[in-house]
């Protein structure tokens, strides 16, 4: 099943005073933060980019590069509602995950991308959302009535996403009636769907005042670390390796305590460094409770360790082995590792090398691998 994008910012601009869109965030449009996301993630096929008609000449002059070949701008309706209709009514795949996202919420990242996708998989209809941990109140007249109980209140954000079939549906019905609908989630629950809430771990604020650019700009400053891991094992008769938890069948196998996944062992440290959490024989030392265990699900273990405010922002990994290749095995190594660290796999670099006949660190009847992490820290 293809996923689909629709980055709505069509906008008039009364309310916050200008085209917001455009507004200028460390150099770049507002509209071009979140739109470099998801083209960038590699998970769309498509992306559409819906604006008000006196942007698009400016925008499309902004996107010519090769880069943006998979993007279609639009033309926005009256409403926000209007506008995601005329982009839907553009999709040619009706198999398809449609993902929705407001443009003035620029500080959308892969990591959150990945999440709604895999989540997505199980669920027709999925909306990003925090609880609401402030007290709520009810008030009229600009007068506190009483206090509404907040344990099933969440606040709803993008991007959401929905199977096809299911908006279509919706839209079939509730065509004439589409602006009462605050969003696409709502007009699906009033055709009875079942809405899935994925709780937004990551902050993911609306651009909505001039006020607004200052909070945005500060939390995309950030600051950027980095870690490196390095790892070696014997190669010894056998029937196999482990490569970032894909196997390849070969005469060798790897001699270790674990699965000898030199690969997967090297990008926990590396991922420990960046984090500065020690390293990988801290966090498993060779005990019976870790014994011929899966390095990928120490990967995984790690991974879950990662604060909310900290995103992975590139692996390059290079594996030292004579044989066997590691290219014709590089996508499902990719993909692997994609899955257990919950990134796209276009932030994951695998290259192989052989020893080229030197003895790099008596590497004659061994394997290793190095790996370069960089993450960044969000305030």
């Amino acid at each position: 099943m293809e996923n689909i994008a629709i980055i709505v910012g069509a906008g008039s601009g009364e309310r916050f005073g200008s085209f917001k869109q455009l507004e200028l965030i460390h150099g770049k449009p507002v509209y071009k933060h979140s739109l470099d996301v998801f083209v960038s993630s590699g998970i769309f096929s498509e992306v559409f980019l819906v604006l008000h008609s006196k942007l698009i000449d400016t925008v499309k002059k902004e996107i010519e590069s090769e880069e943006y070949k998979n993007v279609v701008i639009c033309e926005g309706g009256e409403s926000r509602s209007e506008s995601v209709y005329k982009a839907f009514n553009k999709i040619k795949n009706k198999n398809s995950k449609v993902f929705i996202h407001d443009a003035a919420r620029p500080l959308i990242n892969n990591e959150v991308l990945m999440s709604l996708k895999n989540f997505s998989k199980k669920n027709k209809a999925v909306v990003l959302g925090k609880k609401i941990n402030d007290t709520v109140r009810f008030v009229k007249n600009n007068c506190s009535k009483y206090t509404v109980d907040r344990t099933n209140l969440w606040t709803a954000e993008t991007p959401q996403v929905f199977d096809y079939e299911i908006l279509n549906n919706s839209y079939d019905i509730n065509i004439k009636n589409i602006n009462q609908f605050t969003d696409e989630a709502a007009m699906v629950e009033n055709n009875g769907y079942k809405v899935q809430m994925l709780e937004s771990k990551k902050l993911n604020i609306k651009l909505t005042s001039k006020a607004d650019l200052q909070i945005i700009s500060k939390a995309m400053e950030g600051e950027t670390l980095s870690g490196i891991g390095i790892d070696f094992h014997t190669l010894v008769q056998g029937a196999g390796i482990i490569v970032g938890g894909h196997k390849i069948d070969c005469k060798f196998k790897s001699e270790a305590h674990s699965d000898g996944d030199v690969l997967t062992h090297a990008i926990i440290d590396a991922l420990c460094g960046a984090l500065n959490i020690g390293d990988i024989g801290q966090h498993f030392p060779n005990t019976d409770e870790f014994l011929d265990i899966s390095s990928i699900e120490l990967l995984k273990r790690i991974v879950n360790l990662i604060p909310n405010n900290i995103s992975i922002i590139n692996i390059d990994a290079s594996v030292v082995l004579n044989e066997p290749k590691i290219a014709p095995h590089k996508d499902k190594i990719v993909q692997s590792l994609s899955s257990a660290l919950g990134i796209p796999s276009k932030l994951i670099s695998i290259k192989g090398t052989t020893r080229n006949g030197l003895n790099y660190i008596d590497m004659s009847n061994g394997w290793g691998a190095e790996v370069i992490i960089v993450i960044k820290k969000w305030i």
